[in-house]
């Protein structure tokens, strides 16, 4: 006699993303994501354009958790958190992106918020069963 939460019968089809898969995507998101930031906060200037053009080129990014304000920077702090399993608190940072950089990484976003959405109505319905 209880109804399921409408995140878990809408998630039925296609499944719930694990906690695995939102880690394995993570970098090619943060990827394009660190590109468009780049591109968006790019300096005027022939050098501050070129510098900007091979980072986007090349890809690369921080692996390990580093301080700073800069995509890269915020980048490789979200992935330390959802290496630790924080779902949450790697959105939080990369709510911190520039526009562009938070649109390149909405995708992931939304399959993560899904999925601690999935996890809480999880929660909530085990709790109404056992009559908690």
């Amino acid at each position: 006699g209880v109804d399921a939460p409408a995140v878990l019968t809408n998630a039925a089809k296609g499944g719930v993303p694990t906690l695995a898969n939102l880690q394995e995507s993570f970098p090619m998101a943060a990827r394009a994501s660190l590109a468009a930031s780049v591109k968006a906060t790019t300096g005027d200037g022939a050098i501050n354009k070129i510098g900007s053009f091979f980072r986007s080129q090349v890809g690369a990014r921080s692996l390990a958790p580093r301080e700073g304000d800069d995509p890269d920077a915020v980048l490789s702090r979200a992935e330390a958190a959802l290496g630790s399993d924080d779902i949450a608190g790697a959105i939080a940072l990369i709510g911190a992106l520039p526009d562009e950089g938070k649109a390149a990484m909405s995708d992931w976003v939304n399959s993560a918020n899904m999925r601690m959405e999935a996890v809480e109505a999880v929660r909530v319905l085990a709790d109404s069963l056992n009559g908690n």
